[in-house]
């Protein structure tokens, strides 16, 4: 369903899943040069089942796009050192780490997508070696032969450069970087005052630009859920794996809205909402993540206030994020913050505006695994106030509805 922002009511506005490497993006990562990697575009649009007809003899350095009528092709070139990354107009780059995407430049709600550069375990279908990789600049660039499809304007494609976990907390800059550098009339080469670490992209057509649509009120705020503890598995959201201990899968899942970050609607705001996944309307969470995301959600780019102006604005330490889990029948909506949960947790404001602090919390205690340490553990508590757990020892905390909001006033903890 679409995005839609808080209001100072008992409204329950529905959720945009942030589809990180779904069906409307298909990237990869490889170190590339110059002379395999328009074989590997084409490569890819022919084996990847993305959306569209796939065309061989296509991408950058070809004449055809491999886009169908309905999109755009992105290319993303993530670079350790910019004059070691040799970029060229229409071609791209000889080196770095390269993404490659198709945008929708006529359906704004396919315009959510986090690419997660594969995450850090090694194991993972996707890992590539891109995810903590430190870098000086980014390479932009649309297909020549999709410009028509934006308005005869590439800058209306951007990617914003996350140093955060599923393209929350910092970005490089609030705004994205364009695939058009006005200045110089050429795609864009973006070089950073100082190398940071990426950890995800966040490719967007920007439809405030290219159609005047409005932002929707409220700060941006993001809500994965993965089965398993510590961000587990797999990270990214693109494959099925039998994950679940009888053996059943479930996707990590993630959520994205505009709240009002001053909680004036407490306890009646924020968003309301139920299950979704394989296991509907049930979901099985082995560790969440929280955060403030810049991203925002259909039909626009972002809400109207930043992270880093909210950050700047608000009370963190009187001000929390607020999460509820309950556990009701098959479309079965709380009627009331207060209504029986599972578990509950709060998060201040000065922990998701912490540029070095992921607010990933497992549901369950993981102390002793053996990757201990990756997301904090014990913040999920039952009603009585004691460390939620499953007298069975399994990690999953099964709820089929949650409460998410911003609370004001809570210093009480």
């Amino acid at each position: 369903g679409e995005g839609s922002s808080e209001t100072a009511c008992s409204c329950r506005p529905s959720p945009v899943a942030d589809k990180a490497n779904k069906s409307i993006i298909h990237s990869t990562t490889m170190k590339v040069s110059k002379r395999t990697m328009t074989a590997l575009v084409s490569a890819l649009m022919l084996g990847s089942g993305a959306i569209g007809m796939a065309k061989a003899d296509c991408g950058f350095g070809f004449d055809n796009s491999c886009a169908d009528d309905d999109h755009v092709q992105v290319g993303v070139w993530l670079c350790e050192d910019m004059d070691s990354c040799d970029c060229q107009p229409n071609v791209g780059c000889s080196n770095g780490y390269y993404r490659d995407y198709l945008l929708d430049p006529n359906e704004p709600n396919n315009n959510v997508a986090c690419d997660t550069l594969g995450g850090w375990r090694p194991d993972d279908e996707g890992y590539s070696g891109a995810f903590g990789a430190w870098i000086n600049g980014a390479h932009v660039e649309v297909h020549p032969a999709d410009y028509g499809k934006l308005g005869d304007y590439a800058g209306n494609v951007k990617a914003k450069i996350g140093m955060g976990d599923y393209c929350t907390g910092p970005q490089y800059w609030d705004v994205g970087l364009s695939a058009w550098d006005d200045d110089n009339d050429q795609p864009g080469d973006w070089w950073f005052d100082d190398a940071i670490q990426v950890k995800s992209v966040r490719p967007y057509v920007d439809f405030e630009q290219m159609w005047g649509s409005e932002p929707a009120p409220g700060v941006g705020v993001k809500m994965n859920v993965w089965p398993d503890r510590h961000m587990s598995i797999p990270y990214d959201q693109a494959t099925d794996v039998p994950n679940l201990p009888d053996g059943s899968i479930q996707k990590p899942e993630d959520q994205v809205w505009c709240l009002d970050g001053s909680g004036a609607g407490f306890p009646y705001g924020g968003v309301w909402w139920g299950g979704w996944g394989e296991h509907y309307p049930q979901v099985p969470a082995g560790s969440i993540l929280f955060g403030l995301y810049d991203g925002g959600v259909a039909p626009r780019d972002g809400c109207d206030t930043s992270r880093s102006d909210y950050c700047n604005s608000v009370d963190q330490d009187n001000t929390c994020l607020g999460v509820r889990l309950y556990q009701n029948g098959d479309n079965v909506i709380p009627s009331s913050w207060d209504d029986d949960f599972v578990a509950e947790t709060y998060i201040k404001m000065r922990d998701l505006c912490d540029d070095s602090y992921t607010a990933c919390i497992n549901t369950t205690d993981g102390s002793e695994d053996d990757e201990a340490g990756i997301c904090t553990d014990n913040a999920f508590t039952k009603p009585d106030g004691t460390p939620f757990y499953n007298d069975d020892g399994s990690a999953q905390l099964w709820f089929t509805n949650y409460i998410v909001q911003v609370v004001p006033n809570c210093d009480w903890f």
